[in-house]
């Protein structure tokens, strides 16, 4: 895919505007879940998106030299989100879109996860999200989040406890079976 994207910099770069169409399909689900996972608020998502692809249309040549640019778009997401928060400080809205991908469990159970991510600290939600639904290796999570690999890993170790003894409170023990 990387190399996919290389050239579809390249012509971004050269002017040829359907190439940031393509980027967009290829990566605008996974730059904007990333965005709310981390703003917690759809249309604060949906701004960082813009902003974004923005900047890869702006910084198109730069990025194509690359040898990773998604992992540099996702850092660059990251950072826009913070970025964004800051400015507006926007509160969280509902969490019925906190991810666009199609779950595999019922959607009164999804609402429950959602809500179960909500409620962990924005690092550990962000590596969760990375990590388990971006599928991202660790080593991966570490570099676009800036922190050492042991973080990550503590990080998603923490996030997961945190989880399950949400889960176990709260009798939703089922859905643990439902998740992994």
């Amino acid at each position: 895919m990387s190399l996919e994207i290389n050239a579809l910099l390249v012509s971004i770069a050269e002017g040829k505007m359907n190439a940031l169409g393509e980027i967009y399909t290829m990566l605008s689900v996974r730059i904007f879940n990333y965005a709310r996972a981390i703003t917690r608020n759809k249309e604060s998502a949906e701004d960082v998106t813009h902003d974004v692809f923005i900047q890869i249309h702006k910084h198109a040549s730069r990025l194509a030299k690359m040898d990773n640019p998604v992992a540099y778009i996702m850092v660059a997401t990251r950072n826009q989100s913070f970025d964004y928060m800051k400015r507006n400080k926007r509160t969280a809205d509902s969490l019925e879109d906190m991810s666009e991908k199609e779950g595999t469990f019922q959607p009164q159970n999804r609402l429950f996860v959602e809500d179960a991510l909500m409620q962990l600290p924005v690092n550990q939600r962000e590596t969760v999200y990375l990590h388990y639904i971006c599928g991202y290796t660790h080593k991966e999570v570490s570099k676009i989040m800036g922190v050492p690999l042991a973080t990550v890993k503590w990080r998603c170790g923490k996030a997961l406890t945190q989880l399950q003894a949400y889960f176990l409170h709260d009798n939703k023990e089922g859905l643990c079976d439902e998740i992994t």
